[in-house]
């Protein structure tokens, strides 16, 4: 699925998006998508995407959301709770708290420069999401990995045809 978002705060918007279809999907019960992993250049738009993606989880409204490029990890007290990490620092083997994250089964895990997770180590089961600076916006590719991703991609597109 390929979204193009025009500015930073259509970019805030397409996370509340995902997030609330997410949402909807914990609601339902089943299987859930646990890992988000985001691919793309400095200022593609990943930190200001979850930034809305927080603030449309319960519990994400008042949270203060800013890149870990050097805490490594944040963590969100949301419902599901949230770790979101940035890997822009790490080179070669993965740190140990994204790698214990990554081999969770509960909440969410948000990862940003997942390109430095090698092939082998990437979880089979994930939602990719891939940010590009155009000439005049920016795309966002997303790429669902297992029965849940493909779920949460159909709620997302139902409610931005709807216009929630």
């Amino acid at each position: 699925m390929d979204i193009s978002l025009p500015d930073a705060e259509s970019t805030v918007e397409f996370g509340r998006q995902l997030g609330r279809a997410l949402n909807e999907q914990y609601a339902e019960g089943g299987e859930q998508v646990h890992i988000i992993l985001f691919y793309g250049d400095l200022g593609s738009g990943k930190t200001t995407f979850t930034r809305g993606f927080i603030e449309a989880l319960p519990g994400g409204e008042n949270a203060e959301v800013s890149s870990p490029s050097f805490t490594l990890c944040n963590s969100y007290p949301t419902t599901p709770s949230v770790i979101h990490c940035d890997l822009y620092r790490s080179e070669g083997a993965l740190p140990d708290e994204v790698d214990e994250a990554l081999d969770t089964e509960s909440g969410l895990v948000l990862v940003e420069w997942a390109e430095r997770i090698a092939a082998e180590n990437l979880p089979p089961k994930r939602l990719d999401i891939l940010f590009q600076v155009c000439k005049n916006n920016r795309l966002v590719t997303l790429s669902p990995y297992g029965k849940a991703a493909h779920c949460v991609l159909q709620k997302l597109a139902r409610l931005r045809d709807s216009g929630e």
